[in-house]
């Protein structure tokens, strides 16, 4: 342990060894105060430059570590910065003094700023989101004590409240219990940040006169003599402060985001339709990747395995998996592969709190509300959906009714304009046969007045020659036998004279006027249209 050298510094009935939790009801200027006045014979007054009492930093240059020891977090005096530069300006973050959200404030024209909150992560986000967290670690620099005080808890709820009603006064927030909430507990996570600071600080230097020669920008002597005093000799801070190192070196996942929160971070990454943001395991793949590259292998395992995870339950499932099933799986994962056992959720941010039953009860309903709202939405889509299709179907059989009925009327018209040319058509060859057989009956009359006329004349020609018949020769007495033989008298009654056929062969030959005629007729009669 560090030499205990300018031992008339400290006095050791300050510390805290009957401090309770919520005993500390002063605030930062009134611990002060207290301080001083318990340290009679002993006080310091103004800053480390007003100071006359103070050892100067420059006797102490060889009691505080090397820059490359120098722990990561510690504060370094501006003098030395300066020193070093030799000469020339050296700009370094420096201690915050809210001047920038002041600029803002200032700007708008109104004397308070608008924030939003993230729902899910619990944080600041919107343009507002660092000017707010500011003036909150501000207002908390003002109130909270150091001097007396172990740790948060000790601090009285009336000193707390003062920090709200600060932060209330200049940000247009509403005052409720879960607002107060918010603002404390970045007040809270800030505060620990600060003695975090302030205790690597110490560290930075070998003994308590170098520490003292090199009081914090935003620390008053009198808070600094406390802290040196109660680092270097509360054996209960040191076990607590040496069992968080070593817990701090075994942390496997570090994030890739710096100083920007989980929740602007999320905001940044929404949905700008929908206002969805990501998810706990794409939260996590955003905030531990860089260019692509994860900040190491115990981070990507965490991210892996949860995804494998999900794919096997969504083939399961034959489906998505809900948001909260995809955190319990991530929360799982991260338990598993990293060996933790807090119930503290992760990869959300300090602000997320832990999920209550009644918040597990109510997401479950919020989730089956809208698994029953995106059902509902299916069924609706497909009801619609089929309701256009049968419509489509309705109007393309009526389409299709009214092209068969127009194409039936056709038909119908059709073979009604056939039928009537059909019977047209017939009437037409009715008549036409009509007078085909008048004239056939005409002719056949004619002829067979002709022939009757013919005969007669026949007759009575036969007649005048047959008392001659026996006295003259005729040129062909077989033809003439054959045509004007009488019957004999001499033949059996009944019994019919024929005549052969090549007598009327002879017969015809002679008379070719009668053979013709009688071609014409039998042609008329059998076959009319070879005439």
């Amino acid at each position: 342990m560090a030499s205990r050298q300018g031992s008339a510094y400290w006095n050791r009935t300050m510390m805290p060894q009957h401090v309770t939790r919520g005993s500390v009801l002063l605030s930062r200027t009134e611990s002060i105060t207290s301080y001083k006045n318990r340290r009679p014979g002993q006080h310091r007054s103004g800053t480390q430059g007003q100071s006359d009492t103070t050892p100067d930093a420059s006797q102490h240059a060889n009691d505080m570590c090397s820059l490359n020891d120098w722990p990561s977090h510690a504060r370094r005096n501006r003098v030395q910065i300066q020193n070093e530069a030799d000469g020339q300006k050296k700009s370094g973050r420096g201690v915050l003094k809210g001047l920038k959200v002041s600029k803002k404030r200032f700007a708008s024209g109104s004397a308070k700023l608008n924030v939003a909150f993230s729902d899910r992560l619990g944080g600041s986000t919107g343009m507002n989101y660092r000017s707010f967290v500011d003036d909150v670690v501000v207002f908390m620099k003002r109130r909270m004590p150091l001097i007396g005080v172990r740790t948060w808890a000790d601090i009285h709820a009336s000193v707390h409240r003062l920090i709200v009603a600060d932060v209330l006064e200049r940000w247009n927030l509403e005052d409720t219990p879960d607002m107060e909430d918010k603002i404390l507990k970045i007040a809270k996570e800030r505060y620990r940040g600060w003695r975090s600071t302030l205790h690597s600080t110490y560290k930075a230097y070998n003994t308590d006169a170098a520490r003292m020669a090199n009081v914090p920008e935003d620390l008053q002597p009198e808070e600094w003599e406390w802290l040196i005093n109660y680092f270097g000799t509360n054996s209960k801070f040191q076990e607590t402060s040496q069992k968080n190192s070593d817990n701090r070196k075994k942390q496997k996942a570090i994030h890739r985001v710096g100083s920007k929160s989980y929740s602007q971070l999320s905001f940044e990454k929404r949905d700008l339709e929908t206002g969805e943001e990501p998810d706990c395991i794409a939260l996590w793949e955003l905030t531990h990747t860089k260019n692509g590259i994860w900040s190491n292998r115990e981070s990507q395992d965490v991210y892996d395995k949860a995804c494998e995870e999900v794919n096997l339950k969504e083939g399961e499932t034959n489906g998505p998996v809900s948001t909260e099933d995809r955190n319990n799986i991530f929360q799982t994962n991260y338990k598993t592969t990293m060996g933790c056992k807090s119930s503290q959720p992760r990869g959300y941010g300090y602000m997320a709190k832990p999920p209550r039953p009644a918040d597990r009860f109510r997401v479950e309903l919020e989730e089956q509300s809208r698994a029953s709202q995106r059902q509902n939405a299916e069924l609706n889509q497909q009801v619609t959906q089929l309701q256009d299709e049968l419509q489509a179907e309705r109007e393309n059989t009526q389409q299709q009714l009214e092209l068969e009925r127009a194409e039936r009327q056709r038909l119908e018209e059709r073979l009604q304009e056939d039928r009537i040319e059909r019977e047209r058509l017939l009437e037409e060859e009715r008549r036409s046969r009509q007078l085909e057989l008048q004239a056939v009956e005409e002719s056949f009359m004619k002829f067979f007045a002709e022939m009757t006329e013919m005969m007669g004349s026949q007759q009575t020609l036969a007649q005048q020659i047959a008392p001659r018949r026996n006295g003259k020769e005729n040129t062909n007495p077989n033809v003439s036998r054959s045509l004007f033989q009488t019957p004999s008298t001499n033949a059996a009654p009944g019994k019919k004279n024929m005549i052969p056929p090549n007598q009327l062969a002879a017969a015809a030959k002679l008379n070719t006027r009668i053979f013709r005629a009688m071609k014409i007729h039998s042609l008329t009669i059998w076959n009319p249209e070879e005439i």
